[in-house]
């Protein structure tokens, strides 16, 4: 079995691994490292909760020369949120500044006054959305010309035909050997095929899950359309999760559903795109330090987010593609622990739960309350 020493990462990185505990890599962890080291072009595939996120970050931080005030690495996220998430897992590696790494977030719908001042300190890697990125460098406040890795996280989604255009515009600001890292939990499709013309022989790196002895278990439940807050509502009472995530596809059932909750007294919050980052952050702290049990969320937290001890994902809105569902059930059960999705189904929803089991040879079982 191999240790984080073994994958070559230096010794100040393997030491604040160690702080935080961590001292076995995952599989997808020791694949990647060699040829991210070796500054190859790849895609790193594994399964949510399977570490993805250190995966490239290791690789990439190991490398990055702190002595210079050039920014070297940039990590693109398609939501603030994940974007925040990276940023602060960078942040608790380095939390006794002995690696001394400058980093800076930067994301839409916060203020570009400060983060223009901030980049006046210099990162060596900037984590954030493209867009504002994109905007950054247009006004030369953002300087590309001597990065030299680019990871792009959940990458089927930022390769997609409505952002593709932006993120070529700002590959074209970057060095064109710049090492280019794509990571998803999807496995390979046209996505794949993108990314190999926007790089140079890109490795395909599959890792595998982390191994448990409980896996997540799928359910749904059926009621009609008009029943289902209320069909929510005495689930969510009967499970008494210690902590559950409802996914619903617009902003303003997310808000209809947390009103429809209220008489259940359960401890729930609410999170969109609709909301200020504010909002945004607050709704994410009260679930995270769990004063709210419950988090009523839009599709912005389905892809990359990492809740501990997120117990229970339950579908009020299901996907139509079942990658979009395993996303989605892949909040859970993360690193070996237990999970549960279920879907709340009305008649109109019986075909999409046959397509998840068919794709993703998994089986749903009906619920009963």
């Amino acid at each position: 079995m191999s240790t984080f020493q073994s994958l070559g990462l230096s010794q100040k990185l393997t030491t604040e691994l160690a702080r935080l505990k961590l001292h076995t890599p995952s599989d997808i962890q020791a694949q990647a490292c060699a040829p991210l080291t070796a500054q190859r072009d790849a895609w790193l595939s594994a399964p949510t909760g399977s570490g993805k996120t250190l995966a490239y970050l290791l690789p990439l931080l190991n490398q990055i020369e702190v002595d210079t005030t050039d920014l070297q690495v940039v990590v693109l996220a398609p939501t603030q949120e994940l974007a925040v998430q990276i940023h602060d897992c960078i942040r608790q590696l380095d939390a006794t500044g002995n690696l001394a790494i400058r980093s800076q977030l930067l994301i839409g719908n916060a203020s570009a006054k400060r983060q223009k001042e901030k980049l006046k300190q210099k990162p060596h890697i900037v984590v954030g959305s493209c867009g504002r990125m994109l905007e950054l460098s247009r006004i030369g406040k953002l300087k590309l010309h001597k990065c030299r890795a680019v990871c792009i996280d959940e990458a089927d989604n930022l390769l997609a035909e409505d952002h593709i255009e932006d993120l070529e515009a700002l590959l074209k600001m970057m060095p064109r050997d710049r090492q280019l890292v794509f990571a998803s939990a999807t496995d390979k499709s046209d996505t794949f095929r993108i990314a190999e013309s926007l790089g140079k022989a890109v490795q395909w790196i599959r890792g595998q899950a982390i191994v448990s002895e409980v896996e997540v278990e799928h359910f749904y439940i059926e009621s009609s359309f008009h029943r289902k807050t209320d069909i929510l509502g005495k689930l969510l009472r009967h499970l008494q999760a210690a902590r559950a995530l409802i996914f619903t596809h617009r902003n303003i059932t997310a808000e209809e559903i947390g009103e429809g909750l209220e008489k259940y007294e359960l401890g729930h919050t609410v999170l969109h795109g609709g909301m200020s980052k504010f909002d945004r952050q607050m709704a994410l702290k009260q679930f995270r330090k769990g004063t709210a049990t419950v988090l009523i969320a839009s599709d912005i937290a389905a892809r990359g987010l990492d809740i501990k001890g997120l117990t229970h994902i339950i579908n009020f809105d299901l996907p139509t593609l079942s990658d979009d569902y395993i996303h989605r059930a892949g909040r859970t059960g993360r690193m070996g622990a237990a999970g549960m999705a279920i879907s709340i189904v009305t008649d109109e929803d019986a075909k999409l739960v046959q397509r998840y089991e068919r794709d993703l040879h998994i089986t749903v079982q009906a619920l009963d309350l």
